[in-house]
C-alpha cells in the first residue's frame, strides 16, 4: 500500500499546502509522496492553494507579489525544487491556464517524480497533446473506463470503484490513485492501492 499525503503531511502545528507540510511528507518513511493544489495568479504565476479565494482575495485577480507578501503562498516551482524522489502529485485547479508558462516550469523539473492531474479533462488533454514530460491523469468521479484513455494514471473516488476496475486499469499499465474521505482504517480495503489520505493510517505507523 502506498500513501500520498493529501495537501502535504499536516499536523496540529503544520498547515496544509505549505512547504512545511511537504517537507514533513518527504521526511516520513511511511509516505510515498504528497499531493498539492495549484492556481494561476493575475500575472500568470502558479501558486499553491486549494480554494479559489484566500480569505476575501480571489487568487486569479491578484498578483503573486501581493499573495506572497500577504499570505506567503508558495510557488509551484518552489515545491518542485524540493530535494526528493517521492511522488509529487499536482492538481491543476483552474480551467483556463497559461500552458506555455506551466509547461516551462514542469519541464524544468522533468527529473523529478511528477504527476499532474485535474478535474478539467481539457487541461490534461492539451498538456498531453503538447508532449509534456510529466505523468498525466484525470480526477474522475464517473470512473473513466474508456478504452482510449491514454494517460499514465487515473484518480478514482474510493467508494465508487472496485478491485475489478483497478485490475483492468493495471492490465493497461495505468496507475490508479484512490481518493475521498479516507479517515478510517476500513476505507483502505485494497492492499496494493495508492491512497491519497489526510494522515498516515494507524496500521502503517506500527
Amino acid at each position: 500500500m502506498k500513501i500520498i499525503a493529501h495537501r502535504g503531511l499536516r499536523s496540529d502545528t503544520i498547515e496544509e499546502n505549505t512547504m512545511e507540510a511537504f517537507k514533513n511528507a518527504i521526511q516520513n518513511n511511511k509516505v510515498s509522496g504528497f499531493e498539492f493544489d495549484v492556481r494561476k495568479t493575475l500575472d500568470n504565476q502558479y501558486v499553491v492553494h486549494h480554494n479559489a479565494f484566500v480569505k476575501t482575495d480571489l487568487i486569479k485577480r491578484k498578483t503573486y507579489k501581493y499573495l506572497k507578501k500577504k499570505y506567503d503562498l508558495p510557488l509551484l516551482s518552489e515545491v518542485l525544487a524540493l530535494s526528493t524522489n517521492k511522488i509529487m502529485l499536482v492538481e491543476i485547479k483552474d480551467r483556463y491556464i497559461s500552458y506555455r508558462k506551466l509547461m516551462k516550469i514542469l519541464n524544468e523539473y522533468s527529473d523529478k517524480n511528477i504527476y499532474v492531474m485535474s478535474f478539467h479533462n481539457k487541461v490534461i488533454e492539451k498538456l498531453y497533446k503538447k508532449g509534456i514530460s510529466v505523468k498525466l491523469g484525470i480526477l474522475n468521479y464517473i470512473l473513466n473506463s474508456e478504452a482510449e484513455y491514454h494517460y499514465q494514471f487515473i484518480c478514482l473516488l474510493n467508494n465508487l470503484t472496485t478491485p475489478h476496475l483497478i485490475k483492468e486499469y493495471e492490465k493497461r499499465n495505468i496507475e490508479v490513485f484512490l481518493y475521498g474521505v479516507l479517515n478510517e482504517e476500513n476505507d483502505l480495503w485494497y492492499e496494493n492501492g495508492t491512497y491519497i489520505v489526510d494522515e498516515v493510517p494507524r496500521k502503517l505507523k506500527k
